[in-house]
C-alpha cells in the first residue's frame, strides 16, 4: 500500500559520502501529470499539486539541489528509490542539461548498472538477451554528475512514474 509520505517523497534522498560533506541543499517535489487537449486537437501537459492521486496517473517527481556554500561540491552523487507503488517511466530520469549520467538498481540501491545495459535473466541466448523492458523491476536511481556544483549552482533532477493500478487512492 502506498502511503502518502512515499508518493510526496519518493523515498529518501540520499547522498553520495563526498556530498554530505559538501553541505548541498535538497528539495523534492511531487507534481500529478495532467494530459489537457487543446481546440486544434494538440495536447498540452499541466503539473497540479499532488493532493489526490488515483491508480493509472502519472507523477512527476523533481529533486533541485544547490550548494550555498563558497566552495565546489565534488564529485556529487545523488540516489533516489522508486517508490513500491510506483512505475518508473521509461527513459524519464534526467538531469536538468545533462549535468549527470543515471544508473539504475534492481537490487534495492546494492548495485547500479546504466539502463542500456539492464538485461533479464530470462534471455534466451548469451550473444541477444533480452533486455529489461518492465521500469517496475527498477528499485532505484543513481544520478553522478559530470561536473562540479559551484558555490551558489542549482540544478535540477527529474522522473516520472504512474501509481499501480490496483493500489490506493491518495488524499491529503
Amino acid at each position: 500500500m502506498l502511503s502518502r509520505p512515499a508518493v510526496f517523497l519518493a523515498g529518501t534522498l540520499l547522498f553520495g559520502v563526498p556530498a554530505i560533506a559538501q553541505d548541498l541543499v535538497v528539495e523534492q517535489q511531487v507534481e500529478r501529470v495532467i494530459v489537457i487537449e487543446d481546440e486544434e486537437g494538440g495536447v498540452e501537459m499541466e503539473l497540479l499539486p499532488a493532493d489526490e492521486v488515483k491508480p493509472g496517473e502519472q507523477l512527476f517527481y523533481s529533486v533541485t539541489y544547490s550548494n550555498p556554500g563558497e566552495a565546489p561540491a565534488k564529485d556529487v552523487v545523488l540516489t533516489l528509490p522508486v517508490p513500491e507503488d510506483v512505475s518508473l517511466l521509461e527513459q524519464s530520469a534526467v538531469a536538468e542539461y545533462d549535468q549527470a549520467s543515471v544508473d539504475f538498481s534492481l537490487d534495492g540501491g546494492e548495485t547500479y548498472i546504466p539502463r542500456d545495459k539492464l538485461i533479464s535473466e530470462t534471455g534466451l541466448d548469451e550473444i541477444d538477451p533480452v533486455r529489461v523492458t518492465m521500469p517496475d523491476a527498477i528499485t532505484h536511481m543513481r544520478w553522478t554528475f559530470n561536473r562540479e556544483i559551484g558555490p551558489k549552482d542549482s540544478g535540477k533532477i527529474f522522473f516520472a512514474g504512474v501509481l499501480k493500478e490496483g493500489g490506493p487512492t491518495i488524499r491529503p
